[in-house]
C-alpha cells in the first residue's frame, strides 16, 4: 500500500499526464480552411463545400460573408472537395490532408455561369443558417433520433437541392431504420446528380448483396 506522500505523487503524475493529453487530442483534429472568391477577387458568401472520401463520412461546410470556410476533424487522407454556389460553375479539387494540425489553405476562385451554361438547382443559401441546420441534423443523428434527423436533412435538401451529398446521410439513416427501399432511393438520387460517386455506388452494391 502506498504511503500518503507516495499516493499524492501518483495522483499528481496522473493529473499531469491527463493535462498533457488534452492539447495532444485537440491537435489531432486536422484543420482545413480556405477562402472562396469570384473572378474579381470578391468573397463568395453561401457557397457549399463538400469533402468526400471513400473510407470516411462526408463533411460539409459553407462560406461566410468573407468567403471563408473550414473543416475540423478531417482524417489524414486524400479528399475530393466540391464547391457549389448560386451563379457560379461547380469546382472540384482533390487535396491530401494531415490528421494533425493545420493544413495549407485551399482557396477557390469561382467562374461565373454564362448564358450558355445551365444553372444548377442551388438555392440562395445563408451560410450561417445552413451550418446550423447541418449541425442540428448531425446532432439528431448522433442522439439516435432517426426520424427527426431524416426530417432535418429533408428540410436542408428542400432549401439547398444542389447539396446532393446529403443523400448519403439520408441513405445511412434509412438503412439504420431497416428501410432498404428508401435507402436505395437516396443513393440512386445521389448517383443521378453525381454518377461517379464512389460511396453511393459502394452502398448500392452492398445492399444488393444482402
Amino acid at each position: 500500500m502506498l504511503r500518503p506522500a507516495a499516493r499524492g505523487v501518483a495522483v499528481l503524475s496522473l493529473a499531469m499526464a491527463f493535462v498533457a493529453l488534452v492539447p495532444a487530442a485537440a491537435a489531432a483534429q486536422g484543420h482545413l480552411a480556405g477562402t472562396i472568391r469570384d473572378a474579381s477577387g470578391h468573397p463568395v458568401k453561401g457557397a457549399t463545400i463538400t469533402a468526400e472520401n471513400q473510407n470516411f463520412p462526408a463533411a460539409t461546410s459553407a462560406s461566410d460573408a468573407k468567403g471563408r470556410y473550414s473543416f475540423v476533424g478531417l482524417r489524414g487522407s486524400t479528399w475530393a472537395l466540391t464547391v457549389q454556389a448560386p451563379g457560379f460553375l461547380t469546382q472540384k479539387r482533390q487535396v491530401t490532408t494531415r490528421a494533425i494540425g493545420t493544413n495549407a489553405a485551399i482557396d477557390f476562385d469561382l467562374q461565373p455561369l454564362t448564358e450558355t451554361t445551365p444553372a444548377g438547382p442551388m438555392a440562395t443559401i445563408d451560410a450561417k443558417t445552413l451550418q446550423q441546420q447541418l449541425a442540428k441534423a448531425a446532432d439528431l443523428d448522433s442522439a439516435g433520433k432517426i426520424d427527426e434527423a431524416i426530417a432535418a436533412y429533408r428540410d436542408i435538401l428542400e432549401h439547398a437541392p444542389a447539396l446532393t451529398t446529403v443523400h448519403l446521410q439520408l441513405g445511412a439513416l434509412f438503412e439504420r431504420r431497416r428501410d432498404t427501399a428508401s435507402a436505395v432511393s437516396e443513393y440512386q438520387a445521389l448517383l443521378k446528380a453525381d454518377p461517379a460517386n464512389p460511396k453511393a455506388r459502394a452502398a448500392l452494391d452492398r445492399l444488393a448483396r444482402q
